[in-house]
């Protein structure tokens, strides 16, 4: 037997124990399609796992997450825009298999939606669905009644469009004569335009109003319930799980709704499903032949012609918008005595419907007061929390003056939301002066090296003098704008500006940030905060990543222009120009008990700079390179856990050159810096010796600062630090990678 042949078989018994061993132990429904990977990056705390997710981690990441190529609705990782993978078509795909970056204009980010336990909320029993309703008693009995029990030999799967229309009509008169009615369509085979997140899911029923179909075809933001069709050839789990995916999908397309309707037409019944943001899902089955079942969807219709409750009522008016697909009018309270009612928003990016659930709108031109009220910002935050985004900015971040290169609030208000939607959260909507593009629309190596710098020293700069970290360093949050500031460091330094304080980057959503000042005494905050791929991998363990034999690098040696302005730097880490040895045996080390003591630092933060780094360095196409794909090993490790990628930093570090594919060839001048920065995150500072500067708080910053400064003084002028990035991302390796490896 050949040795692919023998490789064939370990992963066929390997698969075979998987299977086995989720469909037993996790308390999560999954199917034999979804990626293995996905049921191992960080979805177990049970320790009699830990080492067959260890085991199965080499292969997955090396073969099997190639091979099937077909997303887990769990995996909060999406491959580069434009990669489709060869999915056999159905008639609907829910949003676990979109396989798309949003538009850069929207701002790229990462979904994670899937059967989560957490979000899955305890179903409802009748009265519990009419109270939550609010309609026990207010619909009379000429609905509820003859009217609809007529057409009772509707009640049945094939039927149930009509059956719903029919409802939708007999409501519309009774109560809505002068509005429009509302319309249940099949929408199967096609995708509704115009989401926020550019997805393409497509619902098997939809629901809007008459006015808002064109052609067959209903936008995001005007849909009013979003449905599956269980069909005999899938399970009943993962037909549960499309439908409930929609609701994912409809609450980040609906920012004036605070809760999402949807739901799933079996041989049974119906299953009613409300997506609650902030919250989580809850859901109600009815039988067809349920002695009340005219009643019931009498009343989940109804509130699907008038919200009420299910609404944020500082959502004036919706209307379509050619360019933006919507445009809301929102009445903003400025005081306690003022309100403006203010037209023109349009929503540019939306996430965790139901965590924080966040979506920020634009509107470049409206002023308050004297001030630029851009962006509008709302987001569901507990009640209570140490931390507010408005007071981080206002009171701690730009006093006693502007910290240039950081987003300015102009206004905030809490708004709140109440039983039985909410009994934790409230809504905080934030008003901000400035806006940028996406990181990724960065259009040259040079300029992404001169962000970064930029971002370190804002970031050194909040936690020295201001006290504050950011905590959640990503693509989407650091952002370039199209005209300078009144900062710039990075310019300065080669000469480009007479302004020290010049930049043309800004860092925003300071929504997780945490301030350290005395008044907080020793409160500290160590939940884990970050954007997957971004975070640190010490935060996403709640830990320090786990010592190991290695060479610590020294800090580099800063050319003359850094070292005349930052004199004091230099000299307070000038003696680390030597690598020492570092043997994890020759000290006793407790990886478990460090967790006690670990909270996030700003060393952190500057680790997500190099992950930012690699990210753009890995997905860019350049224009004047030929087409290449991402090597599907590096790849999988980027988007995994924490241990997978503390794997990525040795092999980074160690490998020369780097491993195939990781980034495109045009870029190859890059790999001494990746392999520096990354030689100086192998060891955490955490394990090394009190006396060692590397230790310092800021030593991971100054260290990047140097090299990145260095890096550009060294090659400036060079062609690939100047060519321009394709708009498209580079592609994953296809499928036949896998033929390749085993055979």
């Amino acid at each position: 037997m050949g040795r692919g042949q023998k490789d064939q078989k370990v992963l066929q018994k390997m698969g075979a124990l998987w299977w086995k061993r989720t469909k037993s132990q996790s308390k999560v429904l999954v199917d034999r399609e979804r990626c293995p990977p996905c049921m191992i990056i960080g979805r177990s705390s049970d320790p009699s796992r830990q080492m067959w997710r260890w085991r199965w981690r080499t292969v997955a990441n090396c073969v099997w997450w190639q091979r099937k190529q077909v997303e887990c609705v769990m995996c909060p990782h999406t491959p580069p825009r434009g990669q489709v993978p060869p999915v056999k078509p159905t008639k609907s795909s829910p949003v676990g298999k979109v396989y798309k970056y949003f538009l850069p204009e929207n701002r790229e980010q990462y979904q994670k939606f899937g059967h989560d336990e957490r979000f899955m909320l305890r179903p409802f029993d009748e009265s519990g669905f009419l109270d939550f309703l609010k309609l026990k008693d207010q619909l009379p009995e000429i609905v509820l009644g003859e009217n609809l029990r007529k057409h009772e030999n509707l009640r049945k799967q094939e039927s149930f469009l009509e059956l719903a229309n029919t409802a939708a009509q007999i409501i519309k008169d009774e109560y809505f004569s002068q509005g429009n009615t509302l319309e249940f369509r099949d929408t199967g085979n096609k995708s509704p335009p115009g989401h926020v997140t550019d997805t393409k899911c497509k619902p098997d029923i939809t629901a809007a109003f008459q006015n808002n179909w064109k052609d067959d075809v209903v936008r995001w933001p005007f849909i009013q319930l979003a449905g599956e069709t269980a069909s005999r050839g899938k399970p009943p789990n993962i037909q549960r799980g499309q439908a409930i995916s929609y609701l994912h999908c409809l609450l980040l397309a609906r920012p004036d709704l605070y809760v999402a309707q949807g739901l799933l037409s079996s041989e049974k019944g119906l299953t009613f499903f409300f997506g609650i943001g902030g919250e989580g899902i809850r859901e109600f089955h009815v039988q067809w032949d349920h002695e009340r079942f005219d009643q019931l969807l009498c009343a989940f219709i109804y509130r699907l012609y008038q919200p009420g409750h299910f609404a944020d009522s500082s959502y004036i008016n919706i209307e379509f918008d050619k360019e933006t697909t919507a445009k809301y009018t929102i009445n903003i309270r400025i005081s306690e005595r003022e309100k403006r009612v203010v037209s023109g928003f349009y929503p540019i990016y939306a996430r965790n419907p139901f965590a924080t659930r966040t979506h920020v709108l634009s509107h470049p031109r409206f002023k308050l007061g004297d001030k630029n009220l851009s962006i509008l910002k709302d987001q569901l935050c507990r009640v209570g929390r140490c931390f507010k985004e408005l007071t981080i900015l206002q009171e701690h971040v730009h006093k006693p003056t502007q910290v240039p290169g950081v987003v300015v609030a102009t206004y905030g208000e809490t708004i709140r939301i109440g039983e039985p939607l909410s009994k934790e959260r409230w809504k905080h909507r934030l008003g901000l002066g400035e806006s940028g593009s996406p990181f990724t629309s960065i259009p040259t190596l040079s300029q992404v090296l001169e962000t970064l710098f930029d971002v370190l020293e804002v970031l050194r700069y909040l936690r020295l003098h201001r006290k504050v970290l950011h905590r959640d360093i990503s693509s989407g949050n650091v952002l370039p704008v199209p005209l300078p500031q009144d900062l710039c460091f990075v310019k300065y330094l080669l000469g480009e500006s007479n302004d020290p304080s010049k930049t043309s980057m800004l860092l925003v959503d300071f929504n997780l940030a945490e301030h350290l000042g005395p008044e907080n005494g020793d409160k500290t905050r160590i939940d884990r905060t970050g954007t997957p791929i971004f975070i640190a991998r010490a935060v996403e363990r709640g830990a320090p990543v786990p010592p190991t034999l290695a060479r610590v690098p020294g800090i580099p040696q800063s050319h003359s222009p850094y070292a005349t302005a930052h004199p004091d730097r230099v000299e307070k880490f000038s003696s680390l120009i030597e690598k020492k040895h570092f043997d994890p045996e020759l000290r006793r080390i407790d990886v478990e008990g460090s967790r006690d003591e670990f909270r996030h630092e700003l060393n952190h933060d500057a680790e997500s700079i190099f992950w930012l780094l690699l990210y753009w360095a890995m997905v860019v196409q350049p224009k004047n390179g030929g087409k290449e794909m991402i090597g599907m090993v590096p790849w999988s490790q980027l988007i995994g856990d924490h241990d997978s990628r503390n794997d990525l930093i040795h092999r980074i570090s160690l490998q020369q050159p780097l491993p195939a594919n990781l980034i495109h060839s045009l870029y190859n001048p890059l790999e001494p810096l990746i392999r520096d920065l990354a030689a100086i995150l192998v060891i955490d500072s955490h394990w090394l010796d009190a006396p060692d500067p590397r230790k310092d708080l800021y030593y991971i910053t100054e260290a990047f600062q140097r090299l990145i400064l260095n890096f550009i003084i060294d090659n400036r002028g060079k062609e690939f630090m100047h060519c321009r990035v394709d708009k498209t991302f580079r592609k994953v390796q296809e499928t036949q990678g896998f033929s390749r490896i085993v055979s």
